[in-house]
């Protein structure tokens, strides 16, 4: 995408408002459903949860395993680093929480707390016009930092909220649908969106994640067909 592109894109008006932040559970989940948004919104962050190294001692994960590493900080570093080169090919800063993958935790839920905390104070810092997050599907730390989510919109007013669907975990049959049900049932309204996106970037940018997609048994022109965004209304004094 060259420069007279991204401009014309960055005017278009079904692209959200700039300051642009896209939420991200893990070290890729913010391109694998977001890499055209991104691309579209030059400029944009992307603040990930769960960037914290495991301890050394940790055991190899089935996850780690199957993405071709030895132990669980050989898959940190590699992991950091293809997230930085795929964050620079959309164009976006990031920004990293410090929190661990629920693969080296005791338990899922264990920071539910913290994340909702430091998640906020680094929203309230950054003071985004809008805020994309995901959806929360299936995988249990998308779950917790859609839900974290979900608990700051309140706090934040003047914010427009989109969710997007989790690549690829919304390919499991149902769970969209399960999603946008328990988000109804909290009052909060999910509206289908059409964002303008920039679909050049998008394959080359999952292709940075390398060892990702050897685990997912994928490849980057598979998962970039879908990008799919709600707009995210009620259940909160933003109602934008």
């Amino acid at each position: 995408m060259d420069l007279a592109q991204a401009q014309n894109l960055a005017d278009d008006p079904s692209l959200p408002s700039s300051p642009l932040v896209v939420i991200s559970p893990h070290l890729d989940d913010a391109v694998l459903s977001c890499a055209g948004l991104l691309a579209a919104r030059p400029g944009s962050t992307v603040v990930t949860v769960f960037t914290a190294r495991a301890p050394m001692q940790h055991p190899l994960t089935d996850w780690d395993r199957r993405c071709g590493f030895d132990s669980a900080d050989a898959a940190m570093t590699c992991r950091l680093a293809e997230d930085r080169e795929a964050l620079a090919i959309v164009g976006a800063a990031g920004r990293a929480l410090g929190f661990l993958d629920c693969q080296y935790t005791a338990t899922a839920d264990q920071d539910a707390p913290p994340i909702t905390e430091r998640l906020f104070h680094v929203l309230a810092g950054l003071a985004p016009a809008s805020v994309v997050m995901p959806l929360g599907v299936f995988h249990c730390d998308h779950e917790r930092v859609s839900d974290a989510a979900l608990m700051i919109r309140d706090a934040l007013p003047g914010v427009a909220w989109f969710g997007y669907e989790d690549v690829p975990h919304c390919d499991r049959p149902g769970v969209v649908q399960a999603r946008l049900a328990q988000l109804h049932a909290r009052g909060v309204t999910a509206t289908p969106v059409r964002l303008a996106v920039d679909a050049a970037s998008k394959a080359r940018a999952i292709a940075a994640y390398a060892s990702q997609l050897k685990g997912l048994e994928s490849t980057a022109l598979e998962l970039a067909v879908h990008e799919t965004y709600w707009r995210l209304t009620g259940g909160t004094t933003n109602t934008n």
